[in-house]
């Protein structure tokens, strides 16, 4: 059986590992499976639910895993539409798209939900035949010897050299190159690490004292202690305490800095050793810690302590090699430890953005780190309103509300994410979104259009869904305007966030609050039709010309058109008669105009711009205009 592991995190946070057969296909709980979590047998193939049914923003079918004829994992997205991000670093996997790995890998499902994956070689017991072919031949494996049995004796270079048995010296030699790779295996950078590396290297080579000294802004720090005598390590947590470096080491740490090199001390007598700096010294040795730019970071450094039990003897190059090879693990454990941090930092900001832009947006940001900066650029901004919520809030109190807003705000949003559009901002029960930018996107307009109609498509589905709390006026109104705008981070240096700024975004707001008043669920700029109209593929997008219209506040006029799906009969009806009869009332012939809107009212007696409409050419019939005011005054924002 072909397996392979998952480890399924969200929010960076693990929450569910396991060894899973293949081939398996990965999604949401589906509402007939028993919980999250589990691996279904399908005859075919397993499925294995990585969420439950509530999280609604993962796929309910995400992605399929398979092994490919060199023992690879292949990894294929089998969803119809959405994108998701795989590898470290990050690359996009649209729909259809499969990616082999051997090595251990992460797929970002969506901006809280991560799936880690990789490839299991299962070992199994060979046929008898199979053993017996082995005859003759010697396989053999080390043994392991648990810390502190009867088996664990001390290993050090001493013993090492004074043992006369070539067996006994082996032994020795083993065990000293385990211990230095128990502190290699150590986490990285933590507690532990440092203070393992001190232990083993007091131990293996005979030292009173160890100490690791870390280097930063030309001083010296110390990170851990170790004593021989106590058999006790501690940790140093002020990155400031200089207090505790050894007496007497100031003179070996600057030939240290000036060498960089491994330095030893040995006093030629007892004498010269009393009147010197190094005096409480009877021996020294400091080993450098180098990054990958051979810059000094720290040093692991000894001593042997006048009037101690420590052999009097000098400390050797064998010695001083043994110390600089700790030296070099703590050195790469150091390095180890800031590329950790660097990753979770990428990981964390990776999470963030992943709650602004879509994968194939992100992919563009890692790529081009640049396009988060403050630039001009021509964008395209939607505003979305949900109405309806003061009387759900009235009705079913905060908790539930919380949870059916919730749920509207993240089928919508999804609407944005799979037109790679930039979610800027939820204000209150209103959502904003942003096309254009960060990365450059030619079709911006249209892609906000499309987005509008799909969330328009899902109306009806959460009204069914929310059937019990839902009121009958409940739906949204979208507001949409192309216009060159200031685009980067709007929030501040404690909170992120990337949106537009400028004219552009106030009257994307006023065209949403249109809606209302003409009582149509979305409205568009003339400059967004211009867009449209100029872009690839306006086939699925219809818009009829509502009206010329001033918001208030705002010196210039707007033409407004309603935005819509596909044409029917009946649109391209009301579409065309309307049109007919604002052309009419423009061209001051208000008793065509009228005759169109009665006639119209009659078939389409729902249409509020027909009826406004209508209104308008009856208040100018009965003022008696000679010249009408084609633009709309509006009263209210």
């Amino acid at each position: 059986m072909l397996e392979a592991k998952i480890t399924i995190f969200e929010d960076n946070r693990e929450q569910w590992s396991s060894v899973i057969p293949l081939p398996a296909e990965l999604g949401r709980q589906k509402p007939d499976e028993p919980s999250a979590f589990q691996v279904l047998d399908l005859g075919t193939h397993y499925r294995v639910t990585i969420a439950s049914s509530d999280v609604r923003e993962v796929s309910r079918t995400a992605i399929r895993l398979d092994f490919d004829q060199n023992g690879g994992l292949v990894v294929r997205n089998v969803h119809p539409r959405l994108t998701f991000l795989i590898g470290d670093p990050t690359g996009p996997l649209p729909p259809g798209h499969e990616y082999s790995v051997k090595t251990p890998t992460t797929v970002v499902i969506t901006r809280s939900c991560s799936v880690r994956m990789e490839p299991v070689n299962t070992l199994r017991k060979p046929a008898d035949s199979a053993v017996e072919s082995f005859a003759g031949d010697s396989l053999r494996t080390m043994q392991w010897i648990p810390p502190g049995s009867e088996d664990d004796q001390p290993a050090d270079l001493g013993n090492l050299l004074r043992s006369d048995e070539d067996d006994q010296r082996g032994r020795l030699a083993v065990t000293m190159v385990k211990k230095a790779l128990e502190v290699v295996q150590k986490a990285a950078g933590s507690d532990e690490f440092f203070q393992a590396a001190i232990e083993s290297t007091a131990k293996m080579v005979d030292l009173d004292h160890a100490y690791v000294l870390l280097r930063s802004d030309n001083h010296w720090t110390l990170r851990s202690t170790y004593s021989r005598k106590n058999n006790e390590s501690w940790k140093h947590e002020d990155g400031n305490d200089t207090e505790g470096i050894p007496e007497g080491s100031g003179r070996l740490l600057d030939r240290l800095m000036l060498d960089k090199q491994t330095v030893i001390f040995e006093p030629e007598n007892y004498l010269s050793s009393i009147g010197s700096s190094l005096m409480l010294l009877g021996r020294a040795v400091a080993a450098p810690m180098f990054d990958y730019d051979h810059n000094v970071i720290g040093a692991l450094y000894g001593d042997r302590r006048l009037g101690s039990d420590s052999p009097d003897a000098p400390i050797g190059d064998l010695e001083a090699a043994l110390i600089e090879v700790m030296a070099a693990a703590v050195a790469s454990g150091i390095a180890r430890q800031k590329e950790e941090a660097g990753r979770r930092r990428e990981a964390d900001l990776r999470s963030s953005m992943n709650q602004f832009f879509s994968p194939e947006v992100l992919a563009s940001l890692q790529a081009d780190e640049g396009l988060l900066s403050g630039r001009d650029a021509e964008v395209t901004v939607l505003f979305c309103d949900i109405r309806g919520f003061s009387a759900v809030s009235e009705r079913v109190g905060p908790q539930r509300t919380i949870e059916w807003i919730n749920d509207i705000l993240t089928e919508l949003s999804e609407c944005v994410l799979a037109t790679d559009g930039v979610l800027v901002d939820y204000i209150g029960d209103e959502l904003m979104a942003m096309w254009g930018a960060p990365a450059d996107q030619p079709h911006h307009a249209e892609l906000a259009c499309q987005a509008a109609l799909a969330m328009l498509q899902k109306v009806e589905p959460l009204r069914q869904r929310w059937s019990d709390i839902t009121p009958e006026r409940f739906g949204i109104g979208i507001g949409i305007n192309t216009g060159n705008a200031r685009v980067g981070n709007t929030g501040s240096r404690v909170k992120f966030k990337y949106g537009p700024l400028g004219n552009t975004v106030n009257i994307a707001s006023r065209v949403q609050g249109m809606t209302k008043q003409f009582g149509v669920t979305a409205l568009v700029t003339q400059s967004t039709l211009e867009a449209v109209q100029a872009s690839r593929d306006t086939s699925v997008i219809t818009f009829r010309q509502i009206a010329d219209v001033r918001p208030v506040g705002v010196q210039s006029h707007l033409r407004i058109h309603q935005l819509a799906h596909q044409s029917t009969p009946a649109w391209n009806d009301l579409k065309d008669r309307y049109e007919e009869a604002l052309q009419n009332f423009h061209d001051n012939n208000l008793t065509r105009a009228a005759r169109v809107l009665v006639s119209l009212m009659d078939t389409h007696p729902e249409d509020t711009p027909s009826t406004m409409l209508l209104q308008r050419v009856v208040d100018a019939i009965v003022r008696g205009e000679q010249s009408v005011d084609a633009v709309l005054q509006l009263v209210n924002k």
